[in-house]
C-alpha cells in the first residue's frame, strides 16, 4: 500500500526536536540547512508514528559533519579537527549577517488563470526577509477576472504588490511585460505555484552584489510535498534540484570552441520558477523569445533557451543553492504525463532557435541532438523494454515522442508569435 513522504525543513541553528504524528507516513525526507545555507537532504523511516531527534542528529552528524566545520570556518571560525565534533556547540556560534547593499528586486509572478494557486504563493511572497522589493503579478491573457479580484480584494492593501495584464498568450510576453514594468534593478522570475522561501530573494541578491560580472542567478527548486505517487514519481525523474553547490559558468573564451559543445544541456543550470537577471542585461542579448514555452506550439525551453544565450553573449551565471523555493508538484499521473511531454518538446525547440540564432553553434547543436535522442531518449526506452528502468515506460515514450516532434514546433510558434504580434501591435511598456 502506498505511504507517502513527509517534507520538512531542519535548520541546525535551532534544536532538533522529535518528529510526531507521522503515522500516514513511510519516510521523512529533511532538507538540512546552518544559518539559512543549504546541506542536503537526509532521509529516515518513519517507526511507530514517529522519528526521534536522537536520530535525526546522528544523521545529520554522519553525512554533513564536515560540511558543518567548512560551514563554520567559512564564518571565520577556528574549529579543531582533534575536538569531538558536538552538534550543540557547532550550531551556537555566532553567524555573519549579510549587511547590504539593498538593490531594489522587482519578482515577477506570471500567472493565468490559477487564483487558488497564486494566493499562496503570494502569501509566501509577503514573508520574504528584504528590504526593497517590488512583487510584480504578470496576469497571462487570462480567460476570467479571478486574479485580478484577488489582488483587488485580498492585496490592495499591500503597495509592494501590483498587478499588470498581459493580454498576448504565452509565457514568453508575460516574462517580458515583466521586464518592461519592473521598477527593481533585478528581476527575480517564480511560477504561481510555488512557495519561496523568506530568504530567498536575499541569497539571490548577495551573488549580484558580491560579484559584478554575474549577469543571471538560478537557484535551488525542492519538493513542497510528495504525498501523491505522481510527486514521487517525479522526484524519481529527477525533480527541478540541481545539488546544494554554488556553481559558476561561464562559456570559455577559446576561439575554436563552440557553447554549445559544453552547455546545450542549459536544463542543468535551473528552471524557470527560479531565476533571476540583472535588468540591464535585458538591453545587452534581447528579452524572452515569445515563440517559445508555455501557451505557444513549443510548450516550454524559454528559461532554457535564455540560460544559454547569457553564456553564448559572454556573460556569467551562477547556480546558488541557498536561494530556495518549493514546487508543488503536480499531484495526478495525466498531468505529469503532459509535463514531461511537453519538456520533450521545449527542448528540441530550444534547440532548433538556438541552432537558428547562432550559425557558429549548428554543428554542436547538431551533434547534441544526436546525442541526447542516444543516450537520453533512446537508451531508457531500451532499458525499459528489458524492465531495467525505474521510470514508467509510457512516460519515457512520451518525452520521447515530445523530443522528435519538437523539432517541428519552433516554426509553427514563430508563426503564432507573428500573429499575436499583428493582432496585438508591438509589445511595448503600459500596452
Amino acid at each position: 500500500m502506498f505511504k507517502p513522504i513527509k517534507v520538512i525543513d531542519l535548520e541546525l541553528s535551532q534544536p532538533i526536536q522529535d518528529q510526531m504524528e507521522l503515522t500516514p507516513y513511510r519516510a521523512l525526507k529533511i532538507l538540512v540547512r546552518l544559518h539559512g545555507a543549504t546541506l542536503g537532504y537526509i532521509q529516515l523511516p518513519v517507526q511507530g508514528g514517529r522519528c526521534p531527534a536522537k536520530a535525526i542528529g546522528e544523521a545529520v552528524l554522519d553525512q554533513f559533519g564536515w560540511a558543518i566545520m567548512r560551514h563554520l570556518v567559512e564564518d571565520g571560525l577556528a574549529v579543531s579537527a582533534g575536538n569531538a565534533l558536538q552538534l550543540d556547540e557547532l550550531v551556537g556560534l555566532a553567524h555573519p549577517v549579510y549587511a547590504g547593499p539593498f538593490p531594489k528586486v522587482t519578482v515577477a509572478v506570471c500567472t493565468r488563470n490559477r487564483a487558488a494557486d497564486l494566493a499562496l504563493c503570494l502569501e509566501s511572497l509577503l514573508q520574504i526577509d528584504y528590504p526593497n522589493l517590488e512583487i510584480l503579478v504578470v496576469d497571462n491573457a487570462p480567460s476570467d477576472s479571478a486574479t485580478s479580484d484577488l489582488l483587488r480584494q485580498t492585496y490592495a492593501q499591500h503597495t509592494q504588490v501590483r498587478y499588470v495584464c498581459e493580454p498576448r498568450p504565452g509565457l514568453d510576453w508575460a516574462r517580458n511585460r515583466a521586464i518592461l514594468e519592473a521598477s527593481g534593478e533585478i528581476i527575480a522570475y517564480t511560477d504561481d505555484d510555488v512557495i519561496v522561501d523568506r530568504h530567498w530573494v536575499s541569497a539571490l541578491v548577495q551573488v549580484f552584489t558580491q560579484s559584478p560580472e554575474v549577469m543571471a542567478v538560478t537557484g535551488l527548486v525542492v519538493p513542497y510535498e510528495l504525498e501523491t505517487p505522481t510527486q514521487i514519481l517525479f522526484e524519481l525523474y529527477g525533480g527541478f534540484g540541481r545539488g546544494f553547490k554554488r556553481q559558476w559558468f561561464t562559456a570559455s573564451q577559446n576561439q575554436r570552441s563552440t557553447v554549445a559543445s559544453e552547455y546545450a544541456w542549459s536544463g542543468r543550470f535551473g528552471t524557470g520558477a527560479n531565476m533571476a537577471y540583472r535588468r540591464s542585461l535585458f538591453s545587452q542579448i534581447g528579452m524572452f523569445d515569445p515563440a517559445l514555452d508555455v501557451g505557444t506550439p513549443s510548450n516550454g525551453g524559454g528559461d532554457i533557451e535564455m540560460f544559454f544565450r547569457v553564456l553564448c553573449e559572454g556573460f556569467t551565471l551562477v547556480y546558488e543553492p541557498n536561494a530556495i523555493v518549493r514546487h508543488r508538484h503536480r499531484r495526478d499521473y495525466g498531468a505529469l504525463s503532459t509535463q514531461i511531454a511537453n519538456n520533450g518538446v521545449g527542448f528540441s525547440a530550444y534547440l532548433v532557435r538556438t541552432a537558428l540564432n547562432y550559425p557558429r553553434e549548428r554543428w554542436a547543436i547538431l551533434r547534441f541532438w544526436i546525442w541526447w535522442l542516444r543516450y537520453w531518449h533512446v537508451a531508457r526506452l531500451v532499458n525499459a523494454l528489458r524492465g531495467h528502468e525505474q521510470f514508467p515506460r509510457a512516460l519515457i515514450v512520451a518525452e520521447f515522442w515530445g523530443y522528435i516532434v519538437g523539432l517541428a514546433r519552433y516554426f509553427a510558434a514563430q508563426q503564432k508569435a507573428a500573429q499575436v504580434t499583428k493582432r496585438f501591435g508591438k509589445q511595448l511598456a503600459g500596452t
